[in-house]
C-alpha cells in the first residue's frame, strides 16, 4: 500500500527538548491546540503515513504518495496569505484533501478579505480533491461566493477524537467554583491595545488571576516561555511587566510571576493534556480547542464564542457556549451558567456529524481507522 502524506506539525513535542523557546513556539504553530486536530487526523486515518513539511518538493510527493491529507484551522483570513503552499500544490498530480478549514472574521460579517495567494491555494485544493471539509456553514459560504463548491461541513476534526476514555457529564451538575480551569486568547502581552481595552479575553485572564484559579496557556509567549524553563522573567523589561500587570489587574509582577508558575498549564502532548482534567469540576474560556479536549474528555466545558470561527463551530456542534459581550465572571454567574448547560446535544451532535466525517473521508479515497 502506498502510503499518505500528512503535511501537519508534529503530533506531540518534547518541550525540553528544543533548542530555544522561538524553536518550540515554532514548531506549535504558535498554539498548541493545533496539536489536538493534527492528533485526530493521524489517528482517524488508516494506513502507512508519513509526515512532511510546508517547504515540500511536489515531484517526490508525486513518487512516494498517493494522497496528501492537510489537517487545517483558520486559514480564511486577510492577514494570512498562502501563495507559496499554492505554488507547491500546483505541481502536484496526486489528490489533496484539506481537513478542517476555517474562516476567520471577528463580526460574522459575511465577507473576507482573502488574499489571492489563499484563493489560489484553496482552488488549487479543490480541483484535486472531490471534496473540501470546512468548519461550518459560515466558512462554506465564503468559498461559495470564491466559486469554489465541492465543500462539505464536517466541523474540526477533533470533534471526533476521543482523547481518553470517559463517560459524559451529568445534565444537572453543580460545580465547585474553585475547581475550574480558565483559557483565554492572547499572543504576546507587547500589544498594548489588547492590555488596554475591556473584552471577554482580559476579563477571563483577570478571572483567573484574582480568583486563583489553574489557567491554561496555549498561545501567550510569556507565559509559555516561563512554565517551559526558558525563562524567569527576568529577561521581559518594564514596559512588557507593566503590560502584562495590565492583563492580570495587578501591579504586583512578583505575585503574578508566582501565579503564572503556580496555576499555569501548557501541554505539548494531548494525552497529558486530556489526564490533567480530572483535577477540574468545569472548563470555561475562548480556546476552542481547550474546549473540546475538556468535552471529549468527559469534562463540562463552555466556550465564550467571540468570531465567526468559534461561533460556527458552536453552531455545527452545539458545543455549549455563551457570547463573548453577555459572558461575567462572577462566581455566580458561572455556577448558573453550567448548571443551565445542555451537554446532551453536543454528544447527540457529535455522532451525528461524525457519519458525515467519516463518508467525507471515503469520497476522497480515505480509509478511517
Amino acid at each position: 500500500m502506498t502510503k499518505i502524506g500528512i503535511l501537519s506539525i508534529k503530533p506531540s513535542i518534547e518541550a525540553r527538548s528544543q533548542p530555544s523557546f522561538d524553536r518550540l513556539y515554532q514548531m506549535v504553530g504558535k498554539n498548541t491546540g493545533n496539536l489536538l486536530f493534527t492528533n485526530a487526523v493521524w489517528n482517524q486515518i488508516a494506513g502507512p503515513k508519513e509526515r512532511t513539511n510546508f517547504s515540500f518538493c511536489p515531484s517526490k510527493l508525486n513518487e512516494e504518495y498517493s494522497a496528501l491529507v492537510i489537517p487545517a484551522a483558520n486559514w480564511l483570513s486577510p492577514s494570512v496569505d498562502f501563495g507559496d503552499l499554492a505554488k507547491l500544490v500546483e505541481a502536484l498530480k496526486i489528490p489533496v484533501v484539506l481537513i478542517g478549514l476555517g474562516a476567520q472574521d471577528a463580526d460574522y460579517s459575511g465577507s473576507i478579505d482573502v488574499p489571492q495567494g489563499t484563493v489560489r491555494f484553496i482552488k488549487a485544493v479543490s480541483e484535486r480533491s472531490v471534496s473540501i471539509s470546512v468548519r461550518g456553514a459560515y466558512t462554506r459560504d465564503i468559498l461559495s461566493s470564491l466559486g469554489i463548491d465541492n465543500v462539505t461541513v464536517t466541523g474540526c476534526p477533533s470533534l471526533y477524537q476521543d482523547f481518553r476514555t470517559f463517560s459524559p457529564p451529568p445534565q444537572k451538575l453543580n460545580i465547585r467554583f474553585d475547581r475550574g480551569l480558565i483559557h483565554s486568547t492572547r499572543y504576546s502581552a507587547s500589544h498594548a491595545p489588547f492590555a488596554r481595552t475591556e473584552s471577554a479575553h482580559r476579563k477571563l485572564f483577570r478571572l483567573a488571576y484574582a480568583e486563583k484559579l489553574d489557567l491554561l496557556i496555549q498561545s501567550e509567549p510569556e507565559e509559555m516561555a516561563m512554565l517551559t524553563g526558558f525563562s524567569d522573567g527576568g529577561d521581559f523589561d518594564d514596559r512588557l511587566r507593566m503590560l502584562m500587570g495590565e492583563v492580570y489587574n495587578t501591579p504586583d509582577w512578583e505575585d503574578l510571576k508566582a501565579f503564572i508558575l503556580r496555576q499555569g498549564r501548557v501541554y505539548f502532548d494531548v494525552s497529558k493534556w486530556a489526564s490533567s482534567l480530572d483535577m477540574y469540576d468545569y472548563v470555561l474560556g475562548t480556546r476552542l480547542h481547550g474546549t473540546i479536549m475538556a468535552l471529549n474528555s468527559g469534562v463540562p466545558a463552555v466556550l465564550v464564542h467571540h468570531d465567526s470561527r468559534t461561533r460556527e463551530l458552536c453552531e455545527f456542534a452545539a458545543i455549549p457556549s455563551v457570547s463573548d459581550d453577555s459572558l461575567q465572571t462572577n462566581r455566580r454567574y458561572i455556577e448558573r451558567l453550567f448548571a443551565r448547560a445542555d451537554w446532551s446535544r453536543y454528544y447527540e451532535m457529535r455522532e451525528r456529524n461524525l457519519t458525515t466525517y467519516m463518508n467525507f473521508l471515503s469520497i476522497n479515497g480515505l480509509s478511517a481507522a
